[in-house]
């Protein structure tokens, strides 16, 4: 028959495990993360058992460990007694549940307190651990949460600004970002459209731009972003950015990501690229192509310009109507395939609209302020006779 003291030992083996998954599903809502700050506080156990579940997850990270060894120096000064805890104050979580992690962990013996050497030195290490939790939630959530900034623009419509860093950023057209500053880093969310950056160097903290599951990181450097329902285009016009890929980014901007690992082949970028090289990544974290592109090209939208060679015209087409009310719509597929190169002005619609005109067998209609571009099925019809 199971003690008492078996029994509260496998219900905080169930909490910490719910706080784990908790952490692992997103960022905690602040009546969350108050309620985890008031479970750690309450008995040395419940940091022990979290830890001890984090390290089974393989996400203790080695500064946890370095810390751990200092607080052990410490520890083995300490000498007053560790009040037992209280059955009554050991509340499950509410609104959280995971069984999956509680039938693997049922299987778990809780070990007696005679079991626990050191018992003593055990628990002055796990008071320790809960001042750095705290501290460590105080600093990160409340700064992560404290400054955020959102600009956009409208269809049509560019900007520039400059970030309370410093750092430039022109803006294209529909297009927002968020900008979350704290103590610690610099990121920035591509919420949509496409962004050039010239970041303004400093070493205390990173910057890096989110865009999906994939995080720019700068190294010092000016670099445009273009993010697209299925892929995203990074093209590096000074220094170095590296490219992460998936929620393990060892960037992460949860407060608890100093528990997880750096180093290892998960946490490698899936490109390192410098001045002149650009990068397409599919949605799913895929390099689709890399190589060395021409920037005056990729960069001509930041002088209002569009560049293509070889562009497919339906491509071609999706970009004008990024900037322009007017609507051009392809009615045939085999048309909107045809590779095109050229440069127009980003609103010289009736430019582009003319050029469409003088493709072979290409039909142009305007209805309003809607171009249908289709087959010439007359001049198609006679080169079949």
């Amino acid at each position: 028959m199971r003690t008492q003291d078996e029994r509260l030992r496998e219900l905080i083996a169930e909490q910490a495990a719910e706080w784990h998954v908790a952490h692992s599903e997103g960022a905690l809502s602040p009546q969350q993360a108050r309620a985890f700050m008031h479970w750690l506080r309450v008995s040395p156990a419940h940091v022990a058992e979290y830890l001890t579940i984090a390290a089974l997850a393989r996400d203790v990270s080695d500064a946890a460990r370095r810390s751990t060894a200092s607080a052990l120096e410490l520890a083995s000064q300490e000498e007053e007694p560790v009040q037992p805890l209280r059955p009554e104050r050991a509340t499950p979580m509410n609104g959280i549940s995971s069984p999956q992690m509680h039938r693997a962990l049922s299987s778990r013996r809780p070990r007696r307190a005679s079991q626990w050497p050191h018992a003593r030195r055990l628990a002055a290490v796990a008071s320790l651990l809960v001042a750095s939790l705290a501290v460590w939630v105080g600093v990160h959530w409340l700064g992560s949460n404290g400054d955020v900034q959102t600009f956009a623009t409208g269809r049509g419509e560019e900007r520039s600004l400059q970030l309370p860093d410093n750092t430039l950023v022109q803006l294209d057209s529909d297009s927002a970002i968020t900008v979350r500053f704290d103590g610690n880093r610099r990121q920035v969310d591509l919420d949509r459209g496409q962004a050039f950056f010239k970041v303004f160097r400093d070493p205390e903290r990173p910057f890096s731009v989110q865009v999906g599951d994939s995080l720019i990181r700068d190294i010092g450097t000016a670099f445009d972003v273009y993010r697209r329902k299925a892929d995203t285009t990074i093209t590096v016009a000074e220094g170095r950015v590296q490219v992460w890929s998936g929620p393990s980014s060892q960037m992460s901007t949860h407060w608890w990501s100093w528990l997880r690992p750096t180093g290892g082949p998960s946490d490698a970028p899936v490109a390192d690229l410098r001045a002149g090289e650009q990068v397409r990544i599919a949605s799913t974290g895929k390099i689709i192509s890399r190589g060395a592109v021409d920037m005056q090209q990729a960069l001509a939208w930041t002088r209002g310009r569009i560049a293509f060679d070889n562009e497919a015209v339906a491509q071609v087409a999706a970009e004008f109507n990024r900037y322009n009310n007017v609507r051009i719509s392809m009615e045939d597929g085999s048309v909107g395939e045809l590779p095109i190169s050229g440069t127009f002005n980003v609103h010289d619609v009736s430019t582009f609209v003319a050029f469409l005109g003088t493709l072979p067998h290409v039909r142009v209609e305007k209805h309003g302020d809607h171009i249908f571009v289709g087959v010439d099925r007359e001049k198609k019809r006679h080169i079949r006779e």
